[in-house]
């Protein structure tokens, strides 16, 4: 089985050191966005990092991110807002949600709402379900 990787995953397996498991399985473009925003949350917002931390952080994701194959949405901009609607998901979400159900794969993700929601739409796991 392969696996879909939201953010939130991805910052999971990070910080855990858990990078490997990325390897050869699937994020899409809005990732590396998505998790320069968490980095800078981190820094700005929450001071919890140094912009030093900030920046070897950020080295780290890309280098994650670079195990992995990196799929977009273009073109099914229409379909995925019909299925953000539907489930009352963001965007966002839903891009992985739509890419994971037509891509079959399974969708991993940290997000507790959005696990519970999508029970039935998708084979969702959480990365310490993962076997190595």
């Amino acid at each position: 089985m392969s696996y879909l990787f939201d953010p939130s995953a991805i910052f999971k397996a990070i910080s855990k050191n858990r990078v490997e498991m990325l390897a050869g399985n699937f994020t899409l473009d809005l990732a590396k966005y998505e998790l320069g925003n968490v980095i800078w949350k981190l820094n700005i917002l929450l001071k919890t990092i140094s912009a030093k931390e900030a920046n070897r952080l950020m080295e780290t994701v890309k280098k994650a991110l670079e195990l992995m194959s990196i799929l977009n949405a273009k073109g099914f901009e229409k379909e995925i807002l019909a299925l953000a609607m539907e489930l009352r998901i963001s965007f966002y979400d839903a891009s992985y949600v739509y890419l994971a159900q037509n891509k079959g794969l399974a969708l991993v993700t940290e997000d507790e709402a959005l696990h519970r929601k999508l029970r039935d739409q998708v084979e969702v796991l959480k990365f310490n379900g993962l076997k190595a």
